[in-house]
């Protein structure tokens, strides 16, 4: 029993410290981006619902203007129905900027999305984990 004897139980224990830590930090990453594309299903989910809301109150709105007697064809009438939908617009853009900007700079290539369409098509793949959390 020599220092071979001791080098090789000490390589042994460094072969099998290294390989643990390395099936740990793999399994973590992939734990890390299945985290992030969840998160970002639930998100879209949760903005689309917003914007759902904001769409009902703009037509309770345009609703409440023609029972006061403004008529579609009416300045006043166009002028709100123009804001709601550049609102909308704008919460969409911003939405996913936000999203996007949020991200590290090593986590930017998770992100399957880069507008509001490709989004969509993002969550159209994978809308039963949207369904899942929202139900």
């Amino acid at each position: 029993m020599g220092l071979e004897y001791y080098a090789l139980h000490l390589l042994t224990f460094i072969f099998g410290y290294v390989t643990c830590r390395t099936f740990y930090f793999v399994k973590s990453a992939r734990v890390s981006v299945i985290l992030l594309k969840v998160m970002h299903v639930v998100s879209l989910s949760i903005l689309i619902k917003c914007i759902e809301e904001y769409s009902y109150s703009g037509t309770e709105k345009l609703k409440a203007l023609s029972n006061c007697g403004i008529l579609p064809d009416d300045d006043v009438y166009k002028k709100v129905q123009n804001e709601n939908k550049d609102n909308v617009t704008l919460f969409k853009e911003r939405s996913i900027a936000t999203i996007i900007s949020l991200h590290p700079e090593y986590f930017r290539n998770v992100v399957e999305f880069e507008d509001w369409n490709t989004a969509m098509l993002f969550l159209q793949r994978n809308k039963e984990i949207g369904k899942a959390f929202l139900s």
